[in-house]
């Protein structure tokens, strides 16, 4: 598979831009040094984050949204500068191309890690992960090959996250970082090289704690990973990886469009310290622990082919507290787990490269919920006020092969695949919850509640589909291409089920049951078609992209004429087009320039339906909170052991709404980060940094808590300020 590799974003150490004159380095083609490689394949965006830049980006390593929001067409907002309690409606706020791939309740992520989708939500496994153990971070936009993008949905793009392996050599790398807000980061990895027989393992660990920058109340995480290599023979080899997390998080108070009007105060805005009342910020935390085992089995059965196993499980135990509209607060204990197998066979059969895969993928409720309990308060403590929901614990499954093909003649690549999704929803059963008090779910369970029949689906209901990928590449000499690509993704949104029971006793007036709504429920798919062009110069690279997607059975607000009753469905059409253009330009070996601008329409082709019914014009509106112009920029200048690389991110307005009513003014900010890096005193390097995030303290409102089709009720958070980050890492 041929890349065409553009080098892009910053030198962090004098050791870099020596390498850069280094042949044997050069002939790799694609850089594993301290720097970003974008590489375009087949007809997709596909970028790689490699190496040390990412602590420019994110210099927490706790966040992986952080890291590339350089990219083009991905917009990444955040009120927490160092990603602990960036929360907003139990999900990242993350856009591809104006799409939010998670929204409707989807019970999944944007991120698989080595392929696999180990990462779920709701609950605690987004950033359950510290960056310093991988090293490359794959993200794709669009089109996707038949391969890539694995798991119940990948609508928009995919981040595909490839861990470091233990290293060759013993080595022990230690990192200390302290910051404002008495941040403070510890992470030790030590590798034990070769220990005989083809072994290798690492294990690392870290602690991590935060004020919140107003308010009160804090975030910790602490992290524990492993890994192994096994190398039996020249044709065998076993890799296993484990990984714990445990979190401590309290977020930040979401506020209305009203208070954001007035910036100032919005900054010191946020929950009370008083218990007697029901915003009260320990009644608003959440707090998870987390386990993700997974191993690949790679079996070389030719000089061309290979077949991999890789299974995989996640298990994630904790709860949300929240204060929620009508003075209660709600608890939602979650106890989930996902397992599954991937196995894929590369071969070569003639001139054509073939992959051929399965994964089957099995994954716990929720979402949607499977218990949700109220309280009140009185005092100064809780008052048990009743179960929400209570239902049972039930099990997403999917089954997807796949298989795609690459074949080349001449300066012609011809790229394509298939895979087939066969997607079955659970199973909901919701129970009578009367005369059940303030006791564990098991417990709840355990007391053999009644089925409350109109507010169950005791049937399934399965999707099955082909998705295909083309892409034709055609090489216009030895230093540009051009592609055009074609590819039809998926989502399937579950938010129905809260919804339903909030508005149940509406919906029982008019005789409809949840299994009614369940079973209309329809697979949302987009089809995607872009064309590139890639150009390299001696000293530069630029590669402008347009692209086009249409999307079929989005979810928006339903009517149903005949009883007057509004609920989300997947009714509705949208389109989404725009332009790309990222470019990089190295003068020399010490000045490297990244750039990219992105212009995204992604809007409805049709008027829907509010809340209450009526008809609202929303036809050709952006959605919310997808900016339609987006440009970013860095400079890496380094002078001997020192370098010095600002960033800076403009993203034009947002709405809050799908009749762009509540408007959210653009923003630009400024970061900059200052590192001296050398090999010293017995180690093999040593690393100072100070990382200067929101450098002219800018008020900006950054997290919108909406959704596409949502009129009503939006919630909006101001971004970090001025924040301050040191860190000093022995590489040893």
């Amino acid at each position: 598979m041929k890349k065409t590799s553009l080098i892009v974003l910053l030198t962090m150490f004098s050791a870099t831009a020596k390498a850069e004159e280094d042949p044997e380095l050069l002939a790799l083609h694609t850089w594993t040094a301290p720097e970003i490689t974008v590489s375009g394949k087949k007809g997709d965006l596909l970028q790689n984050v490699t190496g040390k830049e990412s602590a420019v980006l994110n210099p927490s390593q706790m966040s992986v949204y952080k890291v590339i929001n350089m990219m083009p067409s991905i917009s990444q907002q955040s009120v927490d500068p160092y990603g602990l309690a960036d929360i907003v409606n139990y999900h990242e706020s993350f856009r591809f191309r104006g799409v939010e791939a998670t929204a409707g309740g989807v019970p999944g992520t944007t991120a698989n890690v080595e392929g696999l989708p180990v990462t779920g939500r709701p609950g605690g496994g987004v950033t359950i992960y510290d960056l310093e153990n991988f090293e490359n971070i794959a993200v794709y936009s669009g089109v996707m090959p038949a391969n890539i993008g694995l798991g119940i949905a990948d609508v928009g793009g995919k981040i595909d996250m490839e861990i470091k392996r233990p290293e060759d050599k013993f080595g022990v790398t230690f990192k200390q970082s302290r910051g404002s807000d008495n941040f403070s980061r510890t992470y030790l990895r030590i590798d034990t090289g070769d220990l005989g027989g083809g072994l290798k393992a690492f294990a690392s660990g870290s602690t991590s704690y935060a004020d919140k920058w107003k308010g009160y109340g804090a975030s910790n995480r602490n992290n524990l990973m492993f890994g192994m290599t096994e190398q039996f023979s020249d044709k065998v080899k076993l890799e296993a990886f484990a990984t714990y997390s445990k979190g401590n998080i309290h977020p930040y108070k979401a506020l209305s469009y009203a208070e954001i009007q007035n910036l100032d105060s919005a900054y010191e805005t946020d929950y009370s310290n008083d218990p007697a009342r029901y915003d009260y910020y320990g009644y608003n935390k959440n707090e998870f622990e987390d386990w993700v085992v997974m191993a690949n089995l790679e079996v070389k059965t030719g000089n061309n082919s290979k077949l991999n196993i890789k299974p995989y499980y996640w298990s994630d135990k904790g709860y949300y507290m929240e204060s929620i509209t009508g003075s209660k607060v709600r608890r939602w204990d979650i106890d989930h787990d996902l397992k599954g197998i991937l196995a894929e066979y590369n071969t070569k059969l003639g001139k054509v490269d073939l992959d051929f895969g399965y994964l089957y993928h099995t994954q716990e409720r929720p979402g949607p919920p499977t218990s949700w309990k109220n309280y009140t308060v009185s005092g100064n403590s809780l008052l048990f006020g009743g179960w929400a929901i209570l239902s049972n614990s039930s099990n997403h499954e999917l089954h997807e092969p796949f298989i795609e093909a690459k074949y080349r003649t001449g300066g012609w690549l011809l790229e394509g695949g298939v895979k087939y999704v066969n997607y079955t929803l659970p199973s909901i059963l919701t129970y009578a919850t009367t005369g059940i008090g303030d006791v564990s779910y098991d417990d709840a369970l355990a007391a053999d509640p009644a089925i409350v029949a109109a507010k169950s689906a005791e049937s399934t209901k399965t999707f099955s589909r082909l998705f295909p990928d083309v892409t034709i590449t055609r090489s216009i000499g030895d230093n540009s291409s051009v592609h055009l690509a074609y590819g039809e993704n998926y989502v399937t949104h579950v938010d129905i089920y809260p919804y339903f029971i909030s508005q149940y006793v509406t919906f029982s007036a008019h005789n409809i049951t949840f299994q009614q709504l369940w079973d209309e429920r329809k697979m949302e798919i987009s089809r995607n078609l872009e064309l590139g062009l890639k150009m390299n110069g001696s000293d530069w690279s630029i590669a402008p992209t347009i692209y086009y997607a249409m999307h079929n059975n989005k979810q928006a607000i339903f009517l149903d004429p005949d009883l007057g009753i509004s609920y989300p469905m997947n009714n509705a059409d949208a389109t989404g087009y725009g332009f790309e253009l990222e470019g990089e330009y190295k003068p020399s070996s010490a000045l490297k320039c990244y750039g990219s601008f992105s212009w995204n329409r992604f809007c409805f082709d049709e008027n829907i339906r509010s809340e209450t019914g009526a008809l609202i014009d929303v036809k050709g509106n952006q959605v919310p909170d997808a900016p339609e112009f987006m440009a970013k920029g860095i400079i890496s200048y380094t002078v001997g052991e020192f370098t010095i690389s600002p960033v800076v991110r403009y993203s034009s307005a947002r709405y809050g709404d799908v009749q762009h009513t509540q408007k959210v003014d653009g923003a630009t900010l400024f970061d900059l980060d200052l590192t001296w890096s050398k090999a010293m005193l017995g180690f093999r390097n040593v690393d100072c940094s100070l990382s200067f995030i929101n450098l002219f303290d800018k008020k900006y409102v950054s997290l919108i808590s909406t959704s596409d089709y949502k009129t009503l009720n939006s919630s909006y958070q101001p971004g970090a300020p001025f924040t301050v980050i040191a860190s000093v890492a022995v590489h040893y």
